[in-house]
This record gives C-alpha cells, sequence and structure tokens, in this order.
C-alpha cells in the first residue's frame, strides 16, 4: 500500500527514507516524535521438519519470563532516534525453547488467560538455552518509514499464530465465556477452530518481525500496534517530557484525541480510567501485570495519576460541542511514581480530552473501500477543521490568558517565559486511515 501510494505521488524512494530527525517536518523540527508500538513476550519459528514442536524465542530476565507485551516506542528527537522499552533490554535475556505445533489453552496457563485474575509479569517457565536479543531492524535506530509504520500499525497482532501466548490471552475470552455458560459442545468447536488458525500461517504476519522485511530467527522479537500496551500513548509522552530534563514544577498540557466512534462502552472507559486511581486498576500497583475491563490482552499497569476517576466523574466532565458529534473534557492529575515506564511523581498534567463521536474504519483494503469512505471522512476532516468552538476550546487549553471567548483576533505567539508546556498527543489511528485522510484533504484543497 505504502509502495503504491508513494509512486502515485511521484515520490518512489518515499518507502526507504529513514524516520530519522534529518526527515522531520520543517515544523516539527523542535518537536519530539514518539511513535508507540509492542514488543511481544514471546514468538513462534515455524519449523519446515516433520518434529512436534516448533523453536520458540521468549523475553524476560534469568528465568523470569515476561507475560505481557512490552512498551516499545520509536523516539526521535533532535539529536537521536532510537527505541524506548518499558525495561531494560541490555538486562534482559532471549530465552530459546520449543512450544508445540498442535495448539491446547491449557499448555498456555502460565501466561494467566482472560479474566487473568492474580496474573503476575513474569512467568516462571525456565528455557533451554539463552542469547541476547537482536536490536530492532539491525540495529535499534534509524529504522525507516515503512518499518515504524508497520510495526505501529499491526492492529490485529494479536491475533498472529506466531505470538503464542498473546495469541491464546486474545481468543481465551471467548472460551472462558463458553465455560461460565456451561457450553460444552460449543467450547470444544471453539477450542478446534483456535488450533486450525494457530497452525496455519496464513495470518502469521498479522504481526511483523523485527527484522522486517527479513525473517525472524532465534535472537528475534516480533512487534504488534501499540494499542495493545497503551493505546493513547500518554504515558510515554509524559515520560519523555520527564526524561528530557522537564521542569516538574511545570504544568503539562496534553490534548488527547479519541477516535472511537461510541462513548461509554467498558473499552472506552477503560482508555482513560486506566491512568487515574480507580475501581478498574483498584489494588494493583502501577506498572503490574493488569487486564482491564475491555481490553483485548493484559499489559503493564499504566497508571500515573493519584487523582480518584471513575465512569460517573468522567461523563460529567464531558462537555458537548454544539452542532457537532464532538465532546471535550478536561482532566487534571498529578503524577506518582511507575518505575517502569520512568514516571516520576509531583508533575501536574492537564488533559484536554477530544472525542471525535465518529466512524472512522481502520480497514481500508480495497479500491471499493476508499471510495466508500472518501466522501465522509473528507466531509469530517472539514468539519473539525472548520469548528471555531473546538478552535475556541483548544486556544484557551494550550493558553488560556491570551484567549478570549468570541475573540476574533489572532492570539499572539505563546512568550517563551509561559511556565506551562503543551504537548499534542494523538492516539495513533492506522497507518491507512492516515494516507486517506491526507489524500482526501489535498483532493479538496486541489
Amino acid at each position: 500500500m505504502l509502495n503504491y501510494t508513494s509512486k502515485s505521488y511521484g515520490d518512489e524512494d518515499f518507502i526507504n527514507r529513514i524516520a530519522g530527525n534529518d526527515n522531520r517536518l520543517e515544523l516539527l523540527q523542535s518537536t519530539d516524535l514518539l511513535i508507540q508500538s509492542a514488543l511481544v513476550p514471546n514468538s513462534r519459528v515455524r519449523s519446515n521438519e516433520a518434529a512436534n514442536n516448533d523453536a520458540a524465542v521468549y523475553i524476560g530476565h534469568l528465568d523470569k519470563l515476561y507475560t505481557v507485551p512490552i512498551s516499545a516506542a520509536y523516539i526521535i528527537n533532535a539529536s537521536s532516534t532510537s527505541y524506548r522499552y518499558s525495561t531494560e533490554l541490555e538486562d534482559m535475556d532471549v530465552s530459546i525453547s520449543q512450544t508445540p505445533k498442535d495448539h491446547s489453552f491449557d499448555d498456555w496457563e502460565d501466561f494467566h488467560l482472560y479474566p487473568g485474575d492474580k496474573g503476575k509479569l513474569y512467568t516462571d517457565q525456565v528455557a533451554e538455552s539463552k542469547s541476547s536479543l537482536s536490536p530492532a531492524f539491525g540495529s535499534g535506530e534509524d529504522s525507516t518509514l515503512v518499518q515504524v509504520a508497520a510495526i505501529s500499525s499491526a492492529a490485529a497482532g494479536a491475533g498472529s499464530p506466531l505470538v503464542p501466548s498473546l495469541f491464546t490471552q486474545f481468543t481465551s475470552p471467548i472460551g472462558y465465556e463458553l465455560e461460565q455458560q456451561n457450553a460444552t459442545a460449543a467450547l470444544k468447536l471453539f477450542e478446534q477452530a483456535v488450533a486450525r488458525v494457530y497452525d496455519q500461517p496464513m495470518l502469521d504476519k498479522f504481526a511483523v518481525c523485527n527484522q522486517w522485511p527479513n525473517q525472524c530467527g532465534l535472537s528475534d522479537g516480533v512487534f504488534i500496534d501499540g494499542g495493545f500496551v497503551d493505546n493513547p500513548a500518554l504515558v510515554i509522552n509524559v515520560a519523555q517530557y520527564q526524561i528530557a530534563g522537564g521542569d516538574l514544577d511545570d504544568t503539562l498540557r496534553v490534548i488527547l484525541t479519541n477516535t472511537n466512534q461510541d462513548w461509554g462502552t467498558d473499552y472506552q472507559y477503560s482508555l482513560f480510567l486506566q491512568y487515574f486511581n480507580s475501581p478498574i486498576n483498584e489494588g494493583i500497583e502501577p506498572g503490574a501485570y493488569h487486564w482491564p475491563q475491555g481490553m483485548l490482552t493484559p499489559y503493564q499497569s499504566h497508571q500515573i495519576f493519584g487523582e480518584f476517576m471513575d465512569e460517573s466523574i468522567l461523563d460529567d466532565l464531558i462537555e458537548p460541542i454544539p452542532g457537532s458529534n464532538m465532546t471535550t473534557a478536561l482532566l487534571k492529575g498529578t503524577t506518582i511514581d511507575n518505575p517502569v515506564f520512568d514516571i516520576k511523581a509531583g508533575q501536574k498534567v492537564d488533559i484536554l480530552l477530544v472525542n471525535v463521536n465518529e466512524a472512522i474504519t481502520t480497514y481500508i483494503a480495497t479500491p471499493d473501500i476508499v471510495d466508500y469512505f472518501t466522501e465522509p471522512l473528507a466531509d469530517m476532516t472539514v468539519h473539525i477543521a472548520e469548528n471555531e468552538e473546538l478552535a475556541n476550546r483548544i486556544k484557551l487549553f494550550v493558553e488560556p490568558a491570551l484567549v478570549h471567548e468570541n475573540d476574533d483576533t489572532e492570539s499572539p505567539t505563546p512568550s517563551s517565559e509561559t511556565t506551562s508546556s503543551a504537548i499534542r498527543l494523538l492516539q495513533r489511528p492506522t497507518m491507512g486511515w492516515l494516507l486517506l485522510l491526507t489524500t482526501t484533504v489535498l483532493n479538496q484543497v486541489v
């Protein structure tokens, strides 16, 4: 898709361009770019031999192997590009073992299948041999645009049979529900269907090898979409500010864009309540194993704020934008220590949550689908861009002293002496959606 698009725009070298500081847009030269992905806890290398087992690569420390995906952010700043993980890879082992070619849920009980009661970040499984994890895409830095796009948009990655523990966790909620209903026959059929999917390589490439487009070996890991570790990517942005030497006495201002259609689902609440002291993470230490309600797989707890927040409090903060589906909410928090993500306590963070509340597809795979969605997505883009109330709320949030409601004069540039910091934070859309929006907006202009 990216190859076809780059050729259509007359830039055939686009797909080979390095995602580095030298290639940032001019307006982003002073902005750190963070692209969220996830490194899976283990991966499978299919055997071509008629053996009962495949090789498996596990990531962990000594004999403690991870049970959940690890946050993997690709960071581009003024001086360097690098991957930053929610663990120190230098202290980690790659453990080589065997995994059965035939799938069974019983084989993965140590990885705390749904609902993940009393789950832990590590399993005490012992692997057969150890080695060092290969750096991502050769050097651990200077990945191409296509490589970064692939690992950050592998939205179906948990459905790949090459990520066996995550694949089993991902499918286990259905089996759990059938067990609760005592639907024995349906459960048996379900387990057989999962085993057939696991056996076939058709869905393997839903997950992305850390040497792509080369094949994975026994020292390589596998990446999937960042939504499996921190979908709004709030934690890594706050952490990046602090790691880069930001003043803890400053108040961070974050614009968080939620591009989902529906509000009020378990998934929606979990996306934002996970950062606060809330009922969904009660009794769970920041950074510890967590499987919140509505989430597809477990991960490390993202609580970084000490303030209490529940569904009713969050709902009361929602403010509609007249004449639009969009809503906003102002959330406030003070950071607590979360050493897994390098978050330090004491930073005040103001969040302007913008809910788009529109049907935005993430699956743009054929010309018919592109044609179907072009006009409604173009109309939505124009509506957002031209919405004066939204623009006023954003301006008022970023620099309240410089903006007045219904003031048509151009706002002055904020003084360098301002004590607040602003971070623009987008919930990661897929690359297909980005390309479609870019194409439709350019067509509108031309």
